[in-house]
């Protein structure tokens, strides 16, 4: 909310169920007010004098459009180990997950002057994807109403007072204020007691909201036992565990641990590329979005289908020198960030080829339902032209269409294997375990694997060394948050 949308917002008063109330104290004293309840429900002196905060998590985590069914959503255990020197600004975040799916085990921490990311599963680090604190470490601030109590003490001058609103039947009064890096947050603060019980902001995801509740103290700090975060309508974290623990974390946090080396040079993904894989084989896209282009012909096929599918085919039109219109579309499976660019294949005239479980999403992402006409659905196989589609079944999706092309002997997926280094191939997880078990049945013959979230092509005795050197153990580090 802008300041003249805050002032505005005190200005009215109103009576509606729900609606915010202003008070009649001037603007400075009204966030001051509620600042002030604020950190002395948190511990007053005790949370703004902390030297460290550390809190340790356990977790269901769920990530709607993205299930092994299009029908409903499995949660995921999620540990997370969070300590916070707030005298030196720097922090380490370790997580672990292990699920049917896959098995992850992180921790991204404050190292001198630089962030970085540890993957133990890997045994190698490298600089963290965000690279200043309040990126990094900012999901976790903003998911523990102890560290936005004591940051909304810090940033006491960006706050904007909203007026009062009810909240799960009490009274609440409502603040913004601003932390870097993020989208201004609005938190409900219980009239009465001080404690933050929500959380609020808008993203390009939709509004999020975080929920915080069963306070305690520990130490005199204060804490919400109980979290919840949604995105949109949709529930995405639900807490299990939480606890706090008040100046304990130590200096020797903040290093990389012996035994764990820098990652190999990563393949260059930060601008637009269009490779030739085989004769009439392209894969074209920048970061994590690629899409294959097959030429058939007298027309294209394309596989793998992220937000952003008109920019690369537009690439791959201007590299090859093609005007041949985009047939067929491959939907590769039902996950909803597969999906991004249905409404660009739409657009270019193509026919969806899909898994039956898919369609839903693919008309919700598309914007429309799409004509019989323009739909097909595979039925355990088939062949277009040069490329042949084949709906599987691994452990990532009940059904999954595998797309490959014989005559260069290239075989495209999404999110079962992604080749990430120069030199180096990257280590592999069940479900690159299961994609060969599935090839190997399938008979065919692959010399090369594409992915629709990397730009380099593996061979295929490269991720067969890979899959032989997968570790099923989901606590290979041994380390005390998943052992």
């Amino acid at each position: 909310m802008t300041k003249m949308m805050g002032l505005l917002a005190s200005a009215l008063i109103v009576s509606a169920p729900g609606a915010l109330v202003a008070t009649s104290a001037t603007a400075g004293e009204q966030e001051d007010a509620v600042i002030a309840k604020v950190v002395e429900a948190y511990g007053g002196d005790q949370l703004t004098n902390a030297r460290s905060l550390r809190f340790q998590v356990e977790s269901k985590s769920a990530f709607p459009g993205q299930g092994y069914t299009s029908d409903y959503v499995e949660f995921t255990p999620l540990k997370q180990d969070a300590q916070f020197d707030l005298a030196n600004e720097r922090a380490s975040i370790e997580a672990w997950s292990s699920n049917y799916n896959f098995a992850f085990h992180t921790r991204t921490v404050s190292v001198d002057d630089d962030i970085v990311t540890i993957n133990y599963n890997t045994g190698n680090y490298q600089p963290a994807a965000s690279p200043d604190y309040y990126t990094a470490f900012g999901p976790m601030i903003r998911s523990t109403d102890t560290l936005l109590a004591y940051e909304l003490a810090n940033r006491a001058d960006t706050a904007e007072y909203q007026g009062e609103q009810p909240y799960l039947g009490r009274p609440h009064d409502l603040v913004t204020f601003e932390i870097p890096n993020s989208p201004p947050l609005t938190l409900y603060v219980d009239a009465e007691s001080g404690w933050i019980s929500k959380m609020s902001r808008e993203t390009g995801f939709g509004p999020l909201s975080y929920q915080y509740s069963n306070h305690a103290k520990t130490n005199g700090v204060g804490y919400g036992r109980d979290f919840e975060f949604f995105v949109g309508e949709d529930a995405n974290i639900v807490s299990l565990t939480q606890t706090l623990a008040v100046n304990t974390v130590r200096p020797s946090t903040f290093r990389i641990e012996r035994g764990i080396d820098e990652e190999p040079a990563r393949v260059d993904t930060s601008e637009m590329t269009v490779d030739e894989i085989a004769d009439g084989v392209h894969l074209a896209g920048t970061g994590n979005a690629y899409t294959m282009f097959v030429d058939a012909g007298d027309h294209i096929i394309g596989v793998g289908g992220y937000a952003g599918l008109s920019d690369r085919f537009d690439a791959y039109k201007e590299t090859t020198g093609s005007d041949k219109p985009l047939r067929y579309q491959v939907v590769t499976h039902h996950h909803t960030d597969h999906l991004g660019g249905m409404a660009d294949a739409l657009a270019l005239g193509a026919t969806f080829v899909t898994p039956a479980n898919a369609v839903d999403n693919v008309n919700t992402a598309a914007g429309e339902d799409i004509s019989e006409d323009r739909l097909m659905i595979i039925d355990g196989s088939l062949t277009l032209g040069p490329v042949e589609v084949y709906d599987i079944a691994t452990n990532h999706a009940e059904s999954y269409a595998l797309a490959y092309v014989p005559e260069g002997g290239v075989a495209f997926q999404a999110d079962h294997y992604n080749s990430l280094y120069e030199d180096a191939p990257s280590s592999a997880g069940l479900s690159a375990v299961k994609l060969k078990e599935v090839i190997d049945g399938l008979g065919v013959d692959v010399s090369t694997l594409l992915s629709a979230h990397g730009r380099a092509p593996i061979s295929w005795a490269a991720f067969e060394a890979a899959v032989a050197a997968y570790n099923p153990d989901p606590c290979p580090s041994g380390r005390a948050i998943c052992s």
